[in-house]
């Protein structure tokens, strides 16, 4: 609509100022055969002077001059004209009684009166102002286009900055604490770089989200299983002090036990925390992942023997190297199959498949547990997140096993999923980059 409106603007600017009709040239057009018939009235009853007199009072100054001349061109007036306004008004009685010039323009109209002689009347006319010049429908093209394109802008104005007004409260609000803010407000079917920025943040404003909920239960979960060993410890210390010498050294076992499994998980946090920061300067060398596999299968096999739980896999599957450490694939193999061991409980039965594809080694683990909520599904591998938010110790670990499996399969370069099987059950699923053994 914009375009079309300047296109004919354009086109009416264009008429107005064409040199066979200047817009602001009409009216002295129509007036030229008048001033010519009073002109050669004048001077042939009163002779130059009176002829002086007459164009003295119709010029304008700075806008409008007149002249008479005969038909050899020979003005009557007495005023002086210049050389070259001669030969523009000579153009002009060649070409419709109008010439245009650099300063404006030359009107022309020949006449023969009743006295018989033939005379050439002249005016030039200088170019009005700008604005003097414009024809009122050029004003109201003007005018219109000027509304239409201020209220075209105010709505483009309020379409861009609307999200970024969201995106600015949202910031605000997560400045303020509120983690749940959000900048998107319900499905949109903008498909500009504005919703892309407004995706984005919201995206980026989960992950910090989900990072703070994750740090703030990693906080919960240390206390919670640094408290409990600790306090072990300090009862058993207590009963050794007063104990006889057979109990004390059965308190003394049972305080080295404790100092060994908070040793073991202070070491599990310290190792989440290198893998996730980047810090792990462990060398990466050849390891036959399928012997791993077999190490940890056999001893998982002697752990599910305690309650009567069946492991299912572990023959006949290719030999692989994978470039990276064995203690730590090795942790997460052993972690994938305790947690499934402890879910599929009493009489379980978990599956272990490897295959490759691609250069790609998967590893997946089921067992016919419970499963879990599907929305837990993405959180699994956070650091201390379990699906039982009252951490009851007695349903798992330390919250850390899977975050140990997701940080050492990045540490080599893949990636692990999870998904509930039918009807009941989890999958845990390992991928990666590996190679057939030569």
């Amino acid at each position: 609509m914009q375009t079309v409106i300047m296109l004919f603007l354009a086109y009416r600017v264009h008429e107005s100022f064409g040199p066979e009709r200047p817009w602001w040239l009409q009216p002295e057009r129509r007036a030229i055969p008048v001033l010519a018939r009073t002109a050669t009235w004048r001077y042939d009853t009163r002779g130059q002077e009176g002829l002086r007199e007459l164009l003295h009072d119709i010029a304008l100054p700075r806008r409008a001059a007149y002249w008479l001349f005969d038909e050899n061109w020979h003005e009557l007036s007495g005023y002086w004209l210049a050389p070259d306004a001669v030969e523009a008004a000579k153009k002009a009685l060649q070409h419709d009684g109008i010439a245009i010039t650099r300063h404006g323009a030359f009107l022309t109209e020949k006449l023969t009166p009743p006295s018989g002689h033939t005379y050439i009347f002249v005016g030039e006319f200088f170019h009005p102002p700008v604005l003097q010049s414009l024809p009122v429908s050029v004003f109201i093209v003007i005018l219109f286009s000027s509304l239409l394109t201020s209220l075209l802008c105010a709505i483009l104005a309020q379409y861009l900055t609307r999200p970024i007004v969201r995106l600015r409260d949202a910031a605000a609000a997560i400045a303020g604490g509120n983690l749940d803010a959000r900048a998107g407000r319900g499905p949109t079917d903008r498909r500009d770089e504005i919703a892309d920025l407004v995706r984005d943040f919201d995206s980026m404003a989960t992950e910090i989200s989900d990072l703070v909920q994750s740090n703030k239960r990693m906080l919960m979960g240390v206390s919670h299983d640094l408290r409990s060993p600790i306090a072990r410890i300090r009862v058993a210390l207590s009963l050794a002090a007063n104990a006889p010498e057979d109990e004390r050294a059965e308190l003394l076992e049972r305080i080295e036990l404790e100092l060994l499994r908070l040793n073991g998980m202070i070491e599990q946090v310290l190792t989440v925390a290198r893998l996730e920061s980047g810090q792990m300067e462990t060398p990466k060398v050849p390891v036959s992942l399928s012997q791993v596999l077999d190490e940890a299968l056999e001893d998982a096999r002697f752990e599910a023997s305690q309650s009567n739980a069946e492991i299912v896999g572990g023959e006949g599957w290719p030999e692989l190297t994978v470039v990276g450490d064995e203690n730590m694939l090795r942790s997460a193999v052993e972690n994938l199959l305790r947690n499934a061991i402890f879910y599929s409980g009493d009489g379980g039965r978990i599956e272990v498949k490897l295959s490759v594809m691609g250069g790609v080694a998967r590893i997946s683990v089921s067992d016919n547990g419970p499963g879990v909520p599907e929305d837990a599904l993405p959180r699994l591998f956070k650091p201390f997140y379990r699906v039982d938010d009252a951490r009851n110790t007695s349903t798992g670990g330390s919250g850390l096993g899977l975050s140990l499996v997701s940080a050492a399969v990045k540490f080599h370069g893949g990636k692990v999923t999870a998904r509930n099987r039918q009807p009941h059950g989890l999958e845990i699923a390992i991928e990666i980059p590996a190679t057939l053994a030569k």
